[in-house]
């Protein structure tokens, strides 16, 4: 009995109040973890809508940033330049991306002279929609 109010006693204000203080930091961050659980729930959503959209669209289609790296392609953009959908992962390069093409068969021309064209549609310098035959028959609007 001596032991527990010895103890008591020992308890200053301070350590009550960083006591206080820690529970009140563990409450926050666990209101900010589950605020943000449903914030990733919410996007992880959005984001299953926005690929089972572009996968959806008939035509091929692909986007790429700044640094001429992939930020995403659908599944018809690998079907239709007989890429595997595992070497279209975002951050690939756009050269890297039309060698396969070349190596494929489905590049009208090698990857120096496509990416020229690649970039001269870019700056402004050429028509922004051309069309190419492709080695095997097929006929593509770019």
């Amino acid at each position: 009995m001596g032991e527990k109010s010895s103890r008591k006693a020992a308890e200053t204000p301070e350590s009550a109040n960083l006591a206080a203080l820690a529970k009140l930091t563990i409450a926050s961050y666990e209101t900010l973890e589950r605020d943000l659980r449903a914030r990733i729930a919410t996007l992880e959503g959005q984001a299953l809508r926005f690929e089972t959209a572009i996968d959806n669209v008939s035509q091929g289609i692909c986007f790429f940033d700044a640094a001429e790296r992939l930020i995403l392609c659908n599944r018809r953009y690998a079907e239709i330049y007989h890429i595997a959908p595992e070497q279209l992962q975002p951050g690939v390069t756009l050269r890297e991306i039309v060698e396969r093409r070349v190596a494929a068969g489905t590049s009208v021309t090698d990857a120096d002279a496509y990416l020229a064209l690649a970039r001269a549609v870019n700056s402004g310098m050429a028509p922004r929609v051309w069309t190419a035959d492709l080695a095997d028959g097929r006929t593509v609007q770019v």
